[in-house]
């Protein structure tokens, strides 16, 4: 069986334990999701945690995909138990940086991305049910605070600022969730719709596809020819970039509301490099 080792790490407060909690639903590892607030986390569990409302050592699970076992460490982001993050990404083969769509870049994010340096590292935007979140506002921080290797893969469609609906920009399709957290594809919005969006879907396929073009000779030369990339080298073209440090990629969630959840378990799945 296929091994990953994946760190949850970022600023405190960006819903790291939150999105391990929707990870072990998903992933069928848990009968219901635990709250923080209410101190029922399955990575919280300590006095000092549920008293705090935030982790203070690193917590570890697993979920099972498709033959793939996925090792989570959900680790501390406040700075007093700084140890605690180091150590949990040091165990990890990539570590996943998590970033509230309300707040943005924080001093925890960068002290994340640069505790994983030498790892393949991606981030996760969090909280887009939160009326104030910005998915477009916090991929441009992002992309200001560290360089071109920033590369959305999972995008949210917003309408009268509230996510309506995701798009994969790895599958190229689009996906609306339910009540109860439930996928439903929906076909991906026509160029009329994107232009009345805050954010233009034709322009960040071609930044995806310029950034998986970068990765590979062949890639290139057919990405500058005028063809569309298959989905297998969409997936090699980022796995690669992972490995070799020039793409970081960007996926969204709602932990919460269990949005987004399951097109984040295919990423782990489908870019995350395995252990060695």
């Amino acid at each position: 069986m296929t091994i990953k080792n994946i760190a949850l790490a970022g600023h405190a407060g960006t819903g790291k334990t939150t999105l391990m909690e929707a990870l072990l639903y998903q992933g069928g590892c848990t009968e219901r999701m635990g709250s923080v607030a209410a101190g029922t986390t399955v990575s919280d569990y300590t006095p000092e945690e549920i008293k705090r409302h935030s982790s203070v050592c690193t917590a570890t699970g697993s979920i099972q995909l498709d033959g793939l076992k996925v090792n989570l460490l959900d680790t501390p982001g406040m700075f007093d138990f700084a140890g605690g993050m180091i150590q949990g990404i040091s165990a990890a083969d990539c570590v996943m940086i998590t970033v509230s769509g309300k707040s943005g870049v924080r001093v925890g994010t960068k002290k994340a991305y640069r505790a994983a340096a030498g790892k393949p590292r991606m981030f996760v935007v969090t909280k887009l049910d939160d009326e104030n979140a910005n998915f477009y506002n916090v991929l441009t921080d992002l992309k200001s605070t560290f360089g071109p290797s920033v590369c959305p893969v999972v995008v949210p469609v917003i309408v009268d600022r509230k996510v309506d609906s995701y798009i994969n920009l790895i599958e190229m399709k689009a996906y609306r969730y339910d009540a109860d957290g439930k996928a439903q594809e929906i076909p991906m919005p026509t160029s009329e719709v994107s232009e009345k969006l805050s954010y233009r879907v034709d322009g960040l396929i071609q930044a995806f596809s310029e950034a998986i073009a970068e990765t590979d000779e062949t890639l290139f030369e057919k990405f500058f020819s005028g063809e569309e990339f298959t989905q297998k080298e969409r997936v090699d073209g980022i796995h690669k970039g992972m490995r070799d440090g020039t793409i970081t990629p960007v996926a969204c969630a709602s932990a919460q509301m269990m949005e987004g959840i399951d097109l984040l378990c295919k990423e782990m799945e489908l870019l995350v490099p395995a252990a060695d």
